[in-house]
């Protein structure tokens, strides 16, 4: 028998060597990847709350890890919601891969954040989010839970019958919402504890001090203090040490700087519930990398909390936590 060589036909060739040239072009599409550039827009660029730039490093550390040129930028107080509505609006002009935003309200920003989503841009919450669905991925603590975890250690500190204010930075943030109705979800109806109204120190620090020396003028029986973030914790700390009202009056606060540390040691701050904004900060930005590199990222991540007190601030794996610029 002869052996019959054998051809291939034309068309199988074409096919193969378009599908080498396909393999190809995605192999060296990949490992060529085009640069990200990413807006981010935080609730404050308020160089004094130290939480936000803790945010900053662990954004600056996961955009030189992954190669995104990433621009932060945001309101010069948490209460100029107007002011962060037209850096959205910016943000969305410059045509980034994806926005990032930490929202001063909660309903205020949904219109413009919409919009940059209908526009193709990818969008993402960290911290503080919106009425709205819009968001591939949302990066923040759980603040109902932490809030309620403000309210346990509130009630464990009250050993008599006596008045409990709450005091915001802002009315409109969905964060500290989330917190206050943790906080009223464990007081409210607590045998011997009255809660008051929630006190809003629209977005200064200053205000919550002076909210927390008429508290205490006007309302000889009261107990406690929630601070629900930073500036209105430190507030209400320098109050009551001023006062010197500390074995009087317990503060329970939220988030770990330097000042609320001290306002620990000096026993005017018995608790403070800490979040952790590196790893938002650094998670926001890998997320985002990978939603816009079509990787499948979760719709929420909680990035947890921890109840910090004088007794537990020095074991190391909280110093970690209070001290985190580097720590991811």
């Amino acid at each position: 028998m002869i052996a019959r060589s054998y051809r291939r036909p034309l068309w199988v060739i074409a096919a193969l060597v378009f599908l080498a040239l396909t393999v190809w072009y995605g192999l060296t599409r990949f490992s060529k990847a085009e640069p990200i550039d990413i807006e981010v827009i935080i609730k404050s660029t308020d160089d004094s709350i130290e939480f936000w730039q803790v945010m900053k490093s662990g954004i600056e550390v996961a955009a030189n890890e992954f190669g995104a040129h990433v621009e932060v930028t945001g309101s010069r107080t948490e209460a100029d919601v107007d002011e962060q509505i037209a850096l959205v609006a910016q943000a969305m002009d410059k045509k980034p891969d994806a926005i990032i935003l930490a929202a001063n309200d909660s309903s205020r920003l949904v219109p413009v954040s919409e919009l940059a989503a209908k526009r193709g841009i990818d969008f993402f919450i960290v911290d503080s989010g919106i009425d709205s669905d819009i968001a591939k991925s949302i990066v923040a603590t759980d603040n109902i839970k932490a809030g309620q975890e403000a309210g346990m250690q509130m009630r464990r500190q009250l050993h008599v019958p006596g008045k409990v204010a709450i005091i915001k930075h802002v009315q409109t943030a969905a964060s500290l919402k989330d917190r206050e109705k943790g906080v009223r979800s464990i007081l409210e109806g607590e045998k011997g504890i009255t809660l008051l109204e929630t006190f809003d120190a629209e977005g200064q620090q200053e205000n919550a001090y002076e909210i927390t020396k008429k508290l205490i003028r006007e309302q000889p029986d009261l107990s406690g203090i929630v601070g629900l973030n930073e500036p209105a914790s430190v507030g209400a700390g320098q109050a009551i040490r001023e006062m010197n009202l500390q074995d009087r009056i317990k503060l329970i606060g939220f988030d770990s700087s330097k000042n609320e540390i001290k306002l620990l040691e000096e026993g005017v701050m018995q608790a403070t519930i800490i979040q952790k904004p590196f790893q938002m900060g650094y998670l926001s930005i890998k997320t985002a990398v990978d939603a816009i590199r079509h990787r499948s990222v979760p719709k929420d991540i909680d990035t947890g909390s921890l109840v910090i007190t004088k007794q537990n601030m020095y074991d190391e794996e909280n110093q970690k936590l209070l001290f985190p610029y580097y720590d991811k």
